[in-house]
């Protein structure tokens, strides 16, 4: 039993040595040291957006009349680097994104007198654009034309039909050699036949108050209506419109007759 503790006792000095050996035989290394913390930079500040420069320009319109109340519907036109077309609200209209540039702005209303501005449209702030619009003046009363004075009527004819045989009527009242000669034949209230015979021009005149019918019965000549003329023989019939100028021609050796019936005018 001695022997056996002697033994462990013997065991447990000689691992102490060994221990105390290798303790000695390793070098000591020193502490670790240390390392400061790191300061962390603090972030960079994100660059400023850049502001973009608006190519546009707006028009703040406002419409008054005199007295300074908003005219309403106002028509407004503006013609220039662009054109467009709008109607003022209670007065007032924006117009938006117009390009830059001069600018011609009509405005347009019933009863007032059209105004017309012109502008430069500039990009930034709203351009402002106040117009005063006078109102057209009143008409001037109508005048009202004086009626008529009525014609004064005219008395009836008792008028009775008639036949007439025309070349026994020639033959009795024949001219002859003569100058000329005019022989009624018949009238009414608003008409006339005359049988007219020539052997001199018959001068220019007109007849206001009545269209003529000149129908040629014997002869030639010619008739002079408006300065043009007109070639007439036996069988033509001319019509000339009441107040129109005209003129008889003979030409030949023989009397020119002619029924002459006058239509508006009687005896």
């Amino acid at each position: 039993m001695r022997k056996l503790i002697l033994g462990v006792i013997v065991l447990i000095l000689a691992g102490n040595f060994e221990i105390q050996a290798r303790t000695r035989q390793a070098p000591q290394q020193p502490p670790p040291q240390q390392q400061p913390p790191q300061t962390q930079p603090p972030p960079a500040k994100p660059a400023p957006a850049k502001r973009r420069v608006s190519r546009t320009a707006t028009l703040a319109i406002s419409v008054a009349d005199a007295s300074g109340t908003p005219v309403p519907n106002v028509l407004v036109t503006v013609e220039g680097a662009a054109s467009r077309s709008t109607r003022t609200e209670g007065g007032r209209i924006a117009i938006e994104e117009l390009p830059l540039g001069r600018y011609t702005v009509r405005f347009e209303q019933d009863g007032f007198v059209t105004v017309e501005r012109d502008l430069t449209a500039t990009a930034g702030k709203p351009i402002e654009v106040k117009v005063t619009m006078k109102r057209l003046p009143a008409p001037p009363p109508a005048q009202v034309a004086p009626a008529p004075e009525p014609e004064a009527e005219r008395p009836a004819i008792n008028a009775k039909p008639a036949l007439f045989d025309v070349p026994g009527v020639i033959e009795k009242e024949f001219v002859g050699r003569g100058a000329g000669k005019t022989t009624p034949l018949a009238c009414g209230t608003d008409g006339a036949a005359t049988l007219i015979q020539l052997n001199q021009p018959l001068q220019p005149h007109t007849h206001d108050d009545a269209d003529e019918f000149i129908y040629v019965v014997a002869g030639e000549g010619s008739a002079s209506v408006l300065g043009a003329a007109q070639k007439l023989k036996a069988g033509t019939l001319l019509f000339v419109p009441r107040g129109t100028s005209h003129g008889l021609t003979v030409s030949g050796r023989n009397p020119l007759i002619v029924l002459s019936t006058r239509a508006g005018r009687g005896c």
